[in-house]
């Protein structure tokens, strides 16, 4: 399937209030992605994925154009130490905040000369990562998927106090796994996060195996159609009662 098929089924299927994004990692320029808009000013990677599901423009982001000094640490473009480490205290202590500065998923340093983010529809070959900001009941609908057609039987949360965004994108690309996180301060002014919403990240395998399930359901009548005439859950429970009562006479 083609992006813009993709972005169809999980839009008419699940309800997704918002465009996913295809994030590519680029090495060298790739003129592929020149027709991409360039920020005028410089921007946050929550506020880029913002503009893309909301737009539905494609953006390219070279170190240059990065605000952030979180996000360019972990996507291993010029950061400042000290001002990375200036915001970590701002929600960790000193130790804790230490251990998340050295441990942290990271990019290598230099290794990719631009981002390029992208609305699914629009997306005319695979990405390295695909974000999605949904509410509890996608999420679980898009995991569940994905531990049925892999084998898996958990997904922990990941959850950062900064760079909850461009943390989780990262993660995903280097552990090769679905990431779930909640979003971080900034992404509710700067990512236009709306109250109850979280991240999903999946490298571009993982969510092959989401779709290939997502298609047979599909295909079946099995899906739930959030918000729509059926049920959710009806294809496990077929409307079964959550509770009886019954009458007792003395």
């Amino acid at each position: 399937m083609q992006g813009a098929e993709i972005s169809t089924l999980l839009l008419r299927t699940l309800r997704l209030y918002h465009e996913p994004v295809a994030v590519y990692l680029l090495r060298k320029a790739d003129p592929s992605f020149e027709t991409f808009s360039r920020p005028r000013n410089r921007l946050s990677i929550c506020q880029i994925v913002a503009h893309v599901r909301e737009v539905g423009e494609g953006v390219l982001l070279r170190p240059e154009g990065l605000h952030c000094q979180t996000a360019a640490f972990v996507c291993g473009f010029p950061f400042r130490e000290e001002r990375v480490k200036k915001t970590l205290y701002k929600f960790l202590q000193p130790e804790a905040a230490e251990r998340l500065y050295s441990s942290r998923s990271r990019l290598p340093a230099g290794e990719f000369e631009a981002l390029a983010f992208s609305p699914l529809d629009r997306a005319e070959s695979p990405p390295e990562v695909l974000l999605l900001v949904v509410d509890a009941l996608q999420a679980a609908h898009l995991l569940d998927f994905y531990l049925l057609g892999s084998g898996a039987s958990e997904i922990p949360l990941t959850h950062y106090p900064n760079a909850a965004v461009c943390g989780s994108m990262v993660k995903a690309y280097l552990e090769q796994k679905p990431v779930m996180s909640l979003p971080c301060p900034g992404a509710f002014s700067s990512g236009k996060m709306d109250r109850g919403e979280l991240f999903l990240a999946f490298p571009w395998k993982a969510f092959e195996v989401v779709i290939r399930v997502l298609e047979d359901k599909a295909r079946k009548g099995q899906v739930s159609f959030l918000g729509g005439p059926r049920l959710v859950g009806e294809d496990i429970c077929r409307n079964c009662p959550l509770i009886a009562f019954r009458s007792e006479k003395g």
